[in-house]
């Protein structure tokens, strides 16, 4: 018997790749639902009651480690897919959890279905008690992590951009702009969500509609009107108004 399977990821592009991928194993996997938030994926998992949950780490609400807090008492395997190559996922036990690095590679999965098939009898027999022993030793070490890069879709293709290249964040309307030293890139997550996921230490909100790496930023300068500005290190040395609800951030540098 299939494994009834919920897939949660906040991001559409994603979970429709997951499913795509998935339906490839109609034998091994029964998509029973979708979740985009923690707070929409403990319904789920409280409501149909999965076998087997592959789970993005980031979810705009809470992260995964946060919101499995929440579902103790319930049993499932878990897949993560994560944006993250963390040495912290390696410590869960190999016959419990797996996770898979985004983009999701088709032989990487197909790997991760012959380990669920090996743990498939067990799925409503045993309880996966050690997993949340391994969950909460892992929970403290991982739960500040940061984005280390960012999946952008080009046509057929998924193109991975280091969280570390980029100099600045711009909200267009319903998107965002990326920028590189070298390249532009426009993806379909709001700049307040980009803010969450990013390290503070290494991006600061300037206005509404930017947000910069610090380490791009080239010097603070006042204006004719006597407004904030940023001048970045850019080729363009791009001047960027500093709004009055983020001058004691921009000053705090």
């Amino acid at each position: 018997m299939a494994c009834k399977t919920l897939i949660i990821d906040d991001e559409p592009l994603a979970r429709i790749r997951m499913r795509s991928l998935l339906e490839a194993y109609p034998e091994d996997i029964e998509i029973i639902g979708e979740a985009s938030s923690a707070m929409q994926a403990v319904e789920k998992i409280k409501e149909l009651k999965p076998d087997l949950v592959f789970l993005d780490i980031q979810l705009p609400d809470k992260n995964a480690f946060e919101m499995l807090q929440e579902i103790q008492d319930e049993d499932f395997f878990i897949v993560f897919t994560t944006a993250y190559d963390n040495y912290a996922l390696n410590s869960f036990e190999e016959d419990v959890v797996d996770y898979l690095l985004k983009p999701i590679a088709e032989e990487r999965l197909q790997k991760t279905i012959e380990k669920i098939r090996a743990l498939r009898p067990s799925v409503t027999q045993e309880p996966i008690g050690p997993f949340w022993e391994k969950l909460n030793q892992v929970l403290a070490r991982f739960s500040n992590q940061y984005m280390q890069r960012i999946q952008v879709r080009i046509g057929e293709k998924i193109v991975l951009v280091p969280v570390d290249e980029i100099v600045r964040f711009k909200s267009e309307d319903k998107y965002t702009v990326i920028y590189t030293p070298t390249s532009q890139y426009v993806i379909d997550v709001p700049l307040i969500e980009l803010e969450k996921k990013l390290d503070p230490q290494e991006f600061v909100r300037v206005h509404r509609a930017h947000l910069l790496a610090i380490d791009y930023i080239a010097e603070i300068q006042r204006g004719d009107v006597g407004r904030l500005c940023v001048v970045l290190k850019d080729k363009a040395r791009t001047a960027i108004p500093v709004s009055r609800n983020f001058v004691k951030r921009v000053r705090s540098l």
